[in-house]
């Protein structure tokens, strides 16, 4: 399992060919304490699970070693005994490494001197490894112990604000550094996007010659279309038509409004932050209207009475009011991939996104902005 998980790029990120780059020679030396072998390898990873063996290091009778070894390019490499153990190191410039470890147990037991960031990568990669096994171990009791889940999760939460604390303490000292990519395995892509953005521009602009990363952004720029996809609506992006009936059973659409700018407004009766925000669409309403503001309101109510009630309790006097009385399964609100309301998407007269989950005094100071006053 350890030698599994101590391989640092994973079968997801796509090859692609290296441009050519400047040969430098790196001179490794040291002492592997209690190797396996009288020989370590010199390997590179290049994607698809394809390595590459770049050298073979011959130790002597007390496992010290010399070498010179030319490369190719920039990139992460693996120094791998004969029985499987690695440890990763960054090859990014001319200049001496030392390395010094124990060959029983060569990924917890190794110091690296001449390369700083070898040393911060391995270092986290550490520290996530044995996280990994704290949470290993509450999955396997949780999976025991189903009556018991609220109490096993509060009692990890402690692990999991400690782990994600020392993950942002090594993101902040590796800002642009080729130890950044020992965090990339720990990110929940959908919910942590941002972070996963930040680590990968870092990666680009401090290693960007590296031909890992450029599958890394190769690879970013493919999770980052595919997460597109699952949102609501992306800013400059063209507004999806919508045709639903209003209240008396007219069909309206959405383009009719073009050359106005236009707030489109997911809400329902049943809302309470919806219902609480409406005052406030109402002033803007009362207050830009004149010079074109108009708001298309899409309810995802089930009940038609209760929908018309809250329209006029609320006092919403724009004309724009439509629904399908389908809740959630609103056609409207699977058309912008809506999940919670109230959501609102803020279009120029162009019919172009221009903002989204606009609220209060956000939605206040974009009006603001484009009507001047």
């Amino acid at each position: 399992m350890i030698r599994t998980y101590l391989t640092l790029i994973t079968t997801a990120l796509f090859s692609i060919v290296s441009l050519a780059q400047e040969s430098f020679t790196v001179n490794l030396e040291g002492q592997i304490f209690n190797a396996p072998s009288d020989e370590v390898k010199v390997i590179q990873n290049l994607g698809d699970n394809n390595d590459k063996e770049i050298t073979t290091i011959k130790l002597n009778k007390k496992g010290k070693f010399s070498k010179e070894i030319e490369l190719s390019a920039k990139d992460y490499y693996v120094i791998q005994l004969s029985d499987g153990q690695k440890l990763n190191l960054i090859f990014d410039e001319e200049k001496t490494i030392k390395l010094y470890g124990n060959g029983k147990n060569f990924f917890f037991e190794s110091n690296i001197v001449g390369s700083e960031e070898s040393t911060e990568m391995n270092k986290f990669l550490r520290y996530n490894f044995q996280y990994k096994q704290k949470l290993d171990s509450a999955n396997a009791y949780l999976r025991a112990n189903q009556d018991k889940k609220r109490e096993i999760q509060k009692a990890f939460q402690s692990t999991y604000q400690s782990f994600k604390g020392e993950r942002q303490r090594f993101m902040g000292r590796n800002a642009n550094s080729p130890a950044l990519i020992a965090v990339l395995p720990t990110f929940n892509i959908q919910n942590e996007f941002p972070l996963y953005e930040k680590t990968v521009k870092g990666l680009e602009k401090g290693f960007g010659d590296s031909p890992t990363v450029k599958r890394i952004v190769e690879e970013y720029n493919k999770n980052k279309e595919k997460l597109k996809a699952t949102l609501p609506v992306a800013e400059g992006s063209e507004a999806k038509d919508i045709m639903l009936p209003n209240p008396e059973g007219d069909t309206l659409r959405l383009s009719d409004y073009k050359g106005k700018v236009v707030l489109l407004d997911f809400w329902a009766s049943w809302c309470g932050p919806c219902r609480r925000e409406n005052p406030n669409v109402v002033k803007l309403y009362e207050k830009y209207n004149k010079d074109g503001f108009e708001v298309f309101s899409v309810s995802l109510d089930k009940s038609k009475s209760k929908w018309v009630a809250a329209i006029e309790q609320d006092g919403l006097i724009w004309d724009g009011h439509v629904s399908d009385l389908q809740y959630w399964r609103s056609r409207a609100a699977k058309k912008y991939n809506v999940s919670s309301i109230p959501y609102t998407v803020l279009i120029d007269e162009e019919g172009k996104v221009i903002g989204t989950k606009l609220r209060g005094a956000a939605l206040e100071e974009k009006l603001h902005e484009i009507y001047g006053y």
